[in-house]
């Protein structure tokens, strides 16, 4: 900490641990909400489990035996999940689309990381979840999580550090950890997604029937049974394959809402998704039928039975009553075992709307009411079976046409299927997430609803950079094309350059959309602030280097971006850069937070700097106290230092009603 005699104020320096150093601690928030709600349970700061069991009563299961899904390594995924990262997202402009101006994200990293670094910006935000992971068929390539120093691992994973990185290998079912490295991989990204989920949220997960059976159990231990939806069957393939017996056409898509709706013991997911749109199928329903009149100045309609079953509970007498037919006078009544559906008071309002149908020739002895198409709904109730969708086959068709070659993924989605998935459990405005990207559907879908004016929908994309391997036949048309564009083998450059097509695609079909059909591209790495790691061998030189507190080779970029990031910032949060006695200075948020971060200010650049931030300040008028942020290292004297937070602290004065805190990195 620094600061001077004559001032109150001091320029604080970020320490390791700090807020602005790392992801969300959630074990700290857990706590915190548990001692929220049960204050008694705690002594001296740590949790009185014996309190805590007796507050909550019978509710504590404490048998031995319990259902449930367990399996060795458990405990470790649980912890996985609640350890902080210590990375951070960089920016990569010259990657992206519209940089400036789209709210969508596409971020290449170890999505288990990734997940962890979001928690602030994103937690209680997004809307859908869409994931399609690995279906653990014995070829899947397993994430070699550590929590112990889990970015270094994922750097060497994929070969950014330390020669060709950790070979990693197919889950082979002759392993002995089958089903086991499947659920460690799986269950530590669904803990941390449902953080992500707004409490009416919902997650759809594409499975096949290999981890269908333990999905639905974590699942239910995450989300919680209550909030089961449904399971979605998409047929995949128009036929089954002909080197099986029995062979599967159909993929699962598990949905599982946030929370429960309790008033109506429904998800809160369910009470707000969207009807689907309606099916040329659906629409065949309604004919224009011919009738002793005519037909119905009204238009096509479909015809729906005016009796029901009377069997259940359903036969009461008031359903039993006579009903004239118009044409030829006759009063009819119900058939034998069958009741009538609506009351004599609705059936005679039908009646007299001409809601009936009687027959071609008006002498039907049971009429039927009239569902009129004019008069139907925008959409229509999603069937478990997912009807008139497009198969894989089609998908790969998508892909074709994008890269210009035979397609590079083995079983890509349709971008129908996504947008119809995207429709149903999302809103205009609305994120939706997919942090298993591969070749970047859902971001396709997404800018095509948007350039659609179907909504302005947000889509947050991640992708692992698995590399490819260019002595695997199946991969050499990916590898040849990463070779043609000029990119690294991997995975994430694939999805990356999918969309970047896309949007030009999109942009040429449709020039005059209005609609986002932008990315901005992010990068995982090791955070910018350099951490504390001395020991007794190394203290002299880890002192040394801790003069500058930014690693080397970072930018101002890649700061500001790590900064939004831990305070909980959105990344797309509007950014205004002026340059002010020679330097870049960024209000970001409308003048909550201002940063500062040249590499070197001297003494002669600190009243502009100052006075330069303090006019801006007063041009955009925040509510609430102000955080300035500057690089520790750039000031080239302790006097430059002290008279720029002299001068804020001067405008800071409790009179002014300004408070402004200043941060050094």
């Amino acid at each position: 900490m620094s600061g001077t005699a004559e001032s109150g104020m001091t320029m604080e320096r970020v320490q390791p641990g700090d807020a602005e150093t790392h992801s969300m601690d959630v074990v700290a928030g857990n706590v915190e909400q548990l001692k929220a709600l049960f204050p008694d349970a705690f002594t001296e700061g740590k949790i009185d489990f014996e309190v805590l069991k007796q507050l909550l009563g019978g509710e504590v299961e404490e048998r031995e035996e319990k259902y449930g899904l367990s399996w060795h390594g458990k405990r470790r995924a649980r912890q996985i999940a609640l350890t902080p990262s210590a990375g951070t997202l960089r920016p990569c402009p010259q990657e992206s689309v519209d940089w400036d101006t789209t709210q969508n994200l596409m971020i290449e990293g170890d999505n288990l990381e990734v997940l962890k670094l979001l928690q602030k910006s994103y937690a209680g935000k997004v809307k859908l979840i869409y994931i399609d992971p690995p279906y653990n068929t014995g070829k899947d390539f397993v994430y070699a999580d550590d929590f112990r120093d889990s970015i270094h691992n994922y750097l060497k994973m994929t070969g950014q550090v330390g020669g060709d990185g950790i070979q990693v290998s197919s889950n082979s079912e002759s392993s002995g950890r089958f089903h086991t490295d499947w659920l460690d991989m799986v269950y530590p990204r669904l803990k941390l997604a449902r953080n992500l989920l707004r409490n009416d949220g919902a997650i759809f997960i594409s499975i096949d029937s290999t981890e269908v059976a333990n999905l639905r159990l974590v699942c239910d231990e995450i989300f919680g049974g209550e909030c089961f939806v449904i399971d979605l069957i998409w047929k995949k393939r128009d036929g089954a394959p002909n080197d099986r017996t029995i062979g599967s056409v159909h993929d699962h898509i598990l949905v599982y809402g946030k929370s429960v709706a309790r008033e109506s013991l429904r998800t809160a997911a369910e009470e707000s998704f969207n009807l689907m749109p309606r099916t040329s199928k659906a629409d065949s329903y309604y004919q224009v039928y011919r009738e002793p009149d005519g037909p119905d100045s009204r238009g096509p309609f479909r015809k729906i039975d005016t009796t029901a079953n009377a069997k259940g509970g359903r036969d009461v007498k008031s359903l039993h009553y006579g009903v004239t037919n118009p044409h030829t006078g006759q009063v009819v009544f119900p058939r034998e075992g069958t009741c009538w559906r609506h009351s004599e008071e609705e059936m005679g309002r039908l009646q007299a709307d001409s809601r009936l149908y009687w027959g071609v020739s008006g002498t039907a002895t049971t009429p039927m009411r009239k569902l009129f198409m004019s008069e139907a709904k925008d959409g229509m109730t999603t069937p478990s079976i997912l009807p008139e969708m497009p198969f894989n086959q089609h998908a790969a068709r998508e892909l074709e046409v994008i890269y210009g070659r035979k397609s590079v993924f083995d079983t890509p989605k349709p971008v129908d299927l996504l947008r119809l998935l995207t429709r149903i459990g999302s809103s205009p405005g609305d994120i939706v997430l997919d942090f298993f990207a591969g070749s970047g559907s859902l971001g396709e879908a997404v800018m095509r609803a948007n350039s659609e004016g179907l909504g302005g929908r947000r889509f947050i994309l991640v992708q692992l950079p698995e590399r490819l391997d260019s002595n695997n036949g199946s991969q050499k048309p990916a590898v040849e094309f990463c070779d043609s564009i000029g990119k690294a083998h991997s995975v994430a450059e694939l999805t990356k350059e999918r969309l970047r097509r896309a949007s030009a695609s999109i942009a040429k079909e449709t020039s005059s959309t209005n609609g986002d059909i932008g990315m901005r591209v992010y990068k995982l790495d090791a955070s910018n602030i350099r951490p504390w790691n001395a020991t007794p061998e190394n203290l002299e030189q880890e002192t040394l280097d801790s003069v500058d507190n930014i690693l080397p080779g970072r930018s101002e970029q890649d700061v500001l971006f790590e900064l939004l990031l831990h305070l909980g910032l959105d990344l797309c949060v509007p950014i205004e850069t002026h340059v002010i006695g020679g330097k870049d200075v960024h209000a970001i948020g409308g003048g909550v937070l201002f940063a500062c971060l040249p590499e070197k200010i001297t003494s002669g650049d600190v009243e502009a700097i100052a006075h330069g931030i303090i006019d801006w300040h007063k041009e955009l008028d925040p509510v609430g106290e102000t955080k300035v942020y500057f690089r520790d290292s750039a000031f080239t004297s302790d006097e430059a230092k002290a008279n720029i937070v002299a001068i804020l602290e001067q405008y800071s004065e409790p009179e002014s009603q300004v408070k402004m805190i200043v941060r050094s990195l």
